[in-house]
């Protein structure tokens, strides 16, 4: 009997290939551009490697977080083969910039958003959700609290569909879909990294 350990289970581990659309279809998005490396030679010395670099998502497609790139992946997708015609109505709970990328890209792609926030999401990052073209719903309790509110307000509505960027038992899709639309920043690092003299 061959004895198997942590690390060799850990070298083996393969995740599944993100899709192969996904960085098309951001870079179809208007505004998409990469963001930028950023070298840390101050952290790699004291880290005692020859190179640190951080991706600055301080500006992705306009928006001051990478949820941009999830957000707007997992609703393209999840309407992509939606049989009803029109406007449908995007869900989501959130505690700030999930919420705020939802509702940019619902705006964007012509439907309404419906966002849910718990106690204590700063008032300006309801105003900056708001000003997305959001209709914000005040969940008095915790972020459980608001997912599971915007989760009833979705089942409820057959105009409706839950963004949600948790899963749970039943609900794992459209999670999946907004960790897949994030496999751009590696597709970015990637490309930045093998260019000469990157």
């Amino acid at each position: 009997m061959t004895r198997v350990t942590n690390a060799a289970l850990d070298r083996a581990w393969r995740c599944r290939p993100a899709p192969s659309d996904v960085l098309d279809f951001h870079r179809s998005l208007p505004g998409y551009a990469p963001t930028r490396l950023a070298s840390l030679p101050g952290l790699a010395t004291r880290s005692g490697v020859a190179r640190v670099l951080a991706k600055d998502e301080s500006n992705r497609l306009g928006l001051p977080a990478f949820k941009a790139l999830g957000a707007s992946w997992a609703i393209h997708r999840a309407l992509r083969d939606r049989v009803s015609a029109g406007a449908v109505t995007v869900v989501t709970a959130t505690d700030g910039n999930h919420g705020r990328a939802v509702a940019r890209f619902a705006r964007r792609f012509g439907h309404r958003a419906a966002i849910f926030v718990p106690d204590g999401v700063p008032a300006a990052a309801v105003r900056a959700i708001r000003d997305e073209g959001a209709d914000v719903t005040h969940i008095a309790g915790n972020y459980d609290d608001a997912v599971r509110a915007a989760a009833v307000h979705a089942a409820d509505d057959d105009a409706a569909v839950l963004v949600q960027d948790m899963a749970w038992d039943g609900y794992e899709d459209i999670p999946g879909w907004i960790v897949d639309g994030y496999t751009t920043l590696f597709a970015e690092i990637d490309e930045h990294v093998q260019r000469p003299h990157a």
